[in-house]
C-alpha cells in the first residue's frame, strides 16, 4: 500500500510538473505571437531567435492547444527578415533543428527554411548558406521517406532562385551520383545498398528537373532522360520518377514542339517509355 501510494503521488507530481511546462511554452508562444503582430519585434529579436528550436519542433505535439500556438508563432516567424546580427545566431539553431532525431521536426525544419532561403539567400554568408544546403542534401537519404521527398521540394525551391554556383554544382554532383547509381543496379553490383540511398540520388535529380519547369537550359534532356531510366525501381524510387517526368511534361506542354528539338531520338524513345502518353514525346 506505501509503495502503491508513492507511485500514485510521484504520477501526480510529474502530471503536474508537465501541466505547467505546457502553460510556460504557451505564455512563450502568445509572447513570440504578439510581438511579432504588433510591429515592433525587433526589440525582442534577440530573444525570440533563441526561442526559435521549440516553435518549430512543437508542431506536432499530443497538446493540440500547444501545437495550435506553435504552427501559429511559426507562420509570422517564418516570413520574419532577421538583421545580419540576428542572422548569425539563427544559423546554429536551424542546423541543430534539421538534424533532431524526431523526424517531425526534420520534416518542420524544412519547411521553416524554404521560406527562410527565400527571403536571406542573399544576404547570408557564403560558409552558412553551404552549410544549409549540405544539410538538406544529407536528409535526401533519410530514414523517413517523407522528410526525404520534403527535402527535395526545397531544394528544387533553392535551385530556382539561390545561388548559381551552388546550384550548378549540386546539379553536377546529383547526375554523377545517379549515373553511378544506375550503373551499379544495371551490373547488380549495389545489392547492399539501402532504398533510401537509391531513392535520394532519384530525388536529387528530380529537384534538379523540376527546378526549371517551363525553360530548356542545355542541360536538362541529359537529366530528365536520366531520370526516366530510373522507372523500373521499386517505389518509393518508381513513383518518384512517375511523378517528376508528368509534372516536366504538364510544366513544357506549351512549347514541346520546339522544345523537343533538344532531345536526341534515343532520349525521346526512353521519356515514351516512361510517359503514360506514349505519342507525347513522338
Amino acid at each position: 500500500m506505501e509503495t502503491t501510494t508513492d507511485i500514485t503521488h510521484d504520477s501526480d507530481s510529474t502530471n503536474n510538473e508537465s501541466q505547467i511546462d505546457v502553460k510556460r511554452m504557451e505564455t512563450i508562444f502568445h509572447l513570440i505571437i504578439s510581438s511579432l503582430k504588433s510591429g515592433r519585434s525587433s526589440f525582442l529579436m534577440d530573444l525570440v531567435v533563441e526561442l526559435l528550436w521549440p516553435v518549430i519542433s512543437l508542431q506536432e505535439t499530443s497538446n493540440k492547444d500547444l501545437s495550435t500556438l506553435a504552427k501559429s508563432a511559426f507562420e509570422l516567424l517564418k516570413w520574419r527578415i532577421l538583421p545580419p546580427e540576428i542572422l548569425e545566431r539563427a544559423v546554429p539553431v536551424i542546423l541543430t533543428s534539421i538534424n533532431d532525431p524526431n523526424w517531425r521536426t526534420r520534416s518542420a525544419s524544412l519547411s521553416y527554411l524554404r521560406t527562410f532561403m527565400y527571403r536571406h539567400t542573399f544576404v547570408l554568408p557564403e560558409v552558412e548558406k553551404g552549410q544549409i544546403w549540405n544539410s538538406i542534401e544529407k536528409l535526401l537519404v533519410d530514414s523517413q521517406v517523407e522528410v526525404r521527398e520534403h527535402a527535395a521540394g526545397v531544394l528544387a525551391s533553392l535551385l530556382k532562385g539561390g545561388d548559381e554556383e551552388l546550384s550548378r554544382d549540386f546539379r553536377d554532383r546529383a547526375y554523377s551520383e545517379a549515373q553511378s547509381t544506375l550503373k551499379k543496379r544495371k551490373q547488380r553490383k549495389s545489392r547492399s545498398e539501402s532504398i533510401a540511398s537509391v531513392h535520394g540520388a532519384v530525388l536529387a535529380l528530380a529537384a534538379s528537373v523540376l527546378s526549371v519547369p517551363y525553360d530548356m537550359p542545355s542541360w536538362l534532356p541529359d537529366h530528365v532522360t536520366l531520370l526516366a531510366r530510373f522507372i523500373s525501381e521499386p517505389s518509393p524510387v518508381r513513383s518518384t520518377v512517375t511523378k517528376a517526368v508528368a509534372e516536366f511534361r504538364r510544366t513544357h506542354a506549351d512549347t514541346w514542339n520546339i522544345q523537343k528539338d533538344s532531345f536526341s531520338e534515343d532520349q525521346l524513345e526512353v521519356l515514351a517509355d516512361t510517359s503514360s502518353s506514349s505519342s507525347y514525346f513522338a
